[in-house]
């Protein structure tokens, strides 16, 4: 008998079932589908981005803006995934309920839920009104409360809940800052919490706190986390300020954050739960 090149010899089916197929691979995330909520701009942007370029389809969330959201809707497809722009109000449950039944609807189920939407504020302490409480609390806290809700509910089995929390509810010296800070320690809360109680589902729940993370949000408040800053600095100032701040001197942008939920989307992640992982260069 002749002998066999090695380059005629055919692998069984287990070994060609180990062996890695280079577009999955890059795109971990194919059949997966991810809600993202405030994601028309800013980090939420950045984080739907990341996840369609890994292959899951988008569910665009968006509060007033639809031009906004149908644009990121079309990076999405530029990168070759499916997505769909859906309007709520993320502060109101009974929107937040209607969206998860709308996106069902639409892809069929939802494996991720990233739940990004909220505002900052500051306000000396003595200053602070009953309504300017509640639209703060309403949105940064009850809004993503409600939002977990629904994950619990809606999640696929091995689904991923991730809230948004922020540095400031953990770093000190920050003055008026207290209502802004506290929402996002009751995140931190809700956090732990429901990781407990989706466990049975084998759905994990983490928060990201951002860092200085370079988004229209960043252009107006930045500056109050600069020592000597003021309005109006300009923001080549405000990004050396920051960048300062951390060991790799240079400020976030939304990309950072899309990669890191999209770590804590990916298998490579299932066992860690109920953390908060601090995106933030190294800094406090």
């Amino acid at each position: 008998m002749a002998p066999v090149a090695a380059e005629d010899i055919v692998p069984d089916a287990a070994e060609r079932q180990q062996t890695p197929d280079p577009f999955d691979a890059a795109r971990p995330f194919l059949g997966k589908v991810a809600l993202v909520t405030g994601s028309g701009r800013g980090i939420g942007k950045g984080i739907a981005l990341e996840l369609g370029k890994r292959g899951a389809k988008v569910v665009v969330n968006y509060g007033s803006s639809a031009a906004a959201a149908e644009r990121v809707v079309s990076e999405l497809a530029d990168v070759g995934t499916k997505a769909i722009a859906l309007q709520a109000n993320i502060s109101k449950p009974a929107e937040v309920i209607d969206l998860f039944d709308r996106a069902i609807a639409h892809f069929g189920r939802i494996d991720f839920v990233i739940s990004n939407s909220g505002k900052e504020v500051w306000c000396p302490e003595t200053e602070v009104t009953q309504e300017l409480f509640n639209d703060i609390f309403d949105l940064n806290c009850r809004g993503q409360f409600f939002v977990a809700q629904q994950g619990l509910k809606h999640c696929a089995p091995g689904g991923r809940i991730i809230l948004t929390s922020s540095v400031a509810a953990s770093m000190g010296g920050i003055h008026n800052h207290a209502l802004y800070a506290g929402s996002k320690a009751a995140v931190e809360g809700f956090t732990r919490a429901f990781a407990v109680d989706c466990g049975e589902k084998g759905v994990t729940v983490n928060a990201i706190a951002p860092g200085g993370v370079k988004t229209d949000m960043y252009d107006e408040n930045a500056w109050h986390y600069v020592p000597g800053g003021f309005k109006g600095m300009p923001i080549e100032t405000i990004d050396q300020g920051l960048a300062n701040m951390n060991p790799l001197k240079r400020v976030g942008v939304p990309a950072d954050i899309g990669r890191a939920v999209s770590a804590l989307c990916s298998e490579d992640c299932e066992w860690i739960n109920g953390q908060v992982i601090k995106v933030t260069g190294g800094g406090t």
